[in-house]
């Protein structure tokens, strides 16, 4: 009964749009099919050694890095609503073209071009959640976001998986781009749009001499997402090292590894409300993003014992599992809470572009540290960047006394 009422509570007081637009989010991440097979795809598919796997991947992180930042503009400059549906129908066209490339240089620039498309999305997404909500529902509407992000997360690759096994590679491309445009059709018919209210609050204000927060000197927040930065790093190995540690060390298929991930988005998609309800209304944020950079850590420690591998697989999933729950719903919260309708979309977009500079950093190095020192050395010094930002986190504190 009360694992019930947690669930009702932490469903309560969310509106009609947002849970259409969660609808169009799953819809959407169904389509997460390329990003956990690229490096097997670039590897085995295609023959790149590793490094050249991880440099590839990284430019699908500058790609995010580029279309956060400019989606952040031009949300500001012409709504959320525009740039979202941009970004729907460019990313699926992006994402169809990739199967067409093979060379290092056209495959490379295509993920980066289809990344840049697709991330425009994530700041007008946040942007637009802002005018869905309030204080009060603003942490649980993004915890339901990211339910149907993992989801999607639990059902695409595990879909994906088994499509590789059956035909190819190819068809991961056509699907996403699909789920892409599926998500863009439903966006144009089912969501309103409120980007009018970015530009009457803007105008409201033309004549007050107010003070805008400029994001940019906001040194706290500044320190708080370089220390995050350092957590995703080490966390999203499980995109790019930890399907080849699946497939060489654990001796896992394509469809077991998709299995493997849709194992993981179910564990974060059955607790990830709850516990978020939990620690948003104790107002424990911070303490609990410190423990979640302590748990992403000691997960990707257990990788190191390979004797009694699916118990060091099933502890990894654990550890890292709620270690993103309390980690990434409250990432953007901050944005949120920080952010006024002057600054939202650069706020916003800040965040996105500390996670894009996570996926810029993290194929590479992961990659590179695996092929010289093998993957002990790698869970090491992941799990140390992990212990170092729980330690950030912990000295900046007092700077997030309101969340």
């Amino acid at each position: 009964m009360n694992i019930i009422k947690i669930y009702r509570d932490a469903f309560s007081g969310l509106n009609q749009d947002i849970w259409l637009i969660t609808v169009v989010m799953f819809v959407n991440r169904l389509g997460t099919l390329i990003l956990p097979f690229i490096t097997l795809y670039t590897t085995q598919e295609i023959g790149w050694t590793k490094p050249q796997a991880g440099i590839a991947v990284a430019c699908f992180g500058a790609g995010s890095l580029a279309g956060s930042y400019l989606g952040g503009w031009l949300t500001d400059k012409i709504g959320y609503y525009k740039v979202f549906l941009f970004s729907l129908i460019g990313g699926g066209l992006a994402y169809y073209m990739l199967q067409f490339f093979t060379s290092y240089l056209a495959l490379s620039l295509g993920l980066f071009v289809a990344s840049t498309i697709a991330d425009l999305l994530r700041p007008a997404l946040y942007t637009g959640i802002r005018f869905f909500t309030n204080d009060n529902t603003q942490t649980r509407a993004v915890s339901l976001l990211r339910m149907a992000f993992n989801l999607g997360f639990i059902i695409g690759p595990a879909i994906g998986g088994v499509i590789i096994a059956l035909t190819s590679y190819k068809w991961i491309f056509i699907l996403d781009a699909f789920t892409c445009w599926g998500a863009a059709i439903m966006t144009y018919f089912l969501i309103k749009d409120y980007s009018h209210k970015q530009f009457e609050n803007k105008e409201e204000e033309i004549d007050k001499p107010i003070e805008v927060k400029n994001p940019y000197r906001d040194k706290p927040y500044l320190l708080f997402l370089f220390y995050s930065m350092l957590m995703l790093i080490g966390f999203f190995q499980i995109l790019f090292t930890v399907p080849l540690y699946l497939e060489e060390i654990a001796h896992f298929s394509t469809d077991q590894i998709g299995f493997f991930f849709g194992i993981n988005g179910a564990l974060v998609f059955i607790l990830e409300m709850p516990l978020v309800q939990y620690v948003d209304k104790r107002k424990i944020i911070m303490k609990a993003m410190v423990a979640g950079s302590v748990m992403i850590g000691f997960g990707l420690l257990a990788l190191i014992s390979q004797s009694y591998i699916l118990l060091s697989l099933a502890v990894f999933l654990l550890l890292s599992g709620v270690g993103e729950i309390v980690n990434f719903p409250f990432i953007s919260t901050t944005a949120l809470k920080r952010a006024t309708d002057q600054n939202s979309g650069k706020m916003l977009a800040m965040t996105s572009v500390m996670f894009s500079i996570s996926l810029i950093i993290a194929p590479p190095l992961g990659t590179m540290i695996l092929e010289h020192y093998g993957y002990t050395v790698l869970w090491v010094i992941m799990a140390a960047l992990c212990f170092i930002s729980a330690i950030g986190l912990q000295s900046v504190r007092q700077y997030f006394k309101t969340v």
